[in-house]
């Protein structure tokens, strides 16, 4: 009797440390994503402060469906992320036409200068 009595309070005490372990995992797990919210909405890409990983992207989603008020607000963010990134393609690509163009500009004026001293 004694033998098992042990047993139920070892097995016990296994079970209380693991779910601890779980809860303080858990609100972790609710910081980081608040965390990677919160950096996404600033302009900051995700994980510029969190160290963010793809698996860590995952676990956010799956706790974004668990609660709706969160997907909102991760839906929003990533739509942000997405005009800032396209914001700056942009302006790469404006800089690239402003180079091409003062390329040609200076082309332009060597073979102006070429033909006249041709004629």
């Amino acid at each position: 009797m004694i033998e098992l009595l042990t047993m139920a309070i070892v097995f016990g005490s296994i079970i209380a440390i693991v779910a601890i372990v779980s809860w303080f995992s858990y609100k972790e797990e609710e910081l980081k994503t608040s965390l990677r919210l919160r950096e996404m909405e600033a302009g900051f890409e995700p994980g510029t402060y969190s160290r963010i990983s793809k698996r860590d992207l995952r676990r956010a989603r799956r706790m974004a469906k668990r609660h709706p008020e969160w997907a909102e607000e991760e839906s929003e963010a990533f739509r942000r992320r997405g005009e800032a990134e396209e914001r700056q393609e942009l302006m790469k690509g404006i800089a690239d036409l402003k180079a091409r163009i003062d390329d040609i500009d200076t082309i332009m004026s060597r073979r102006r200068t070429e033909e006249g001293k041709n004629d």
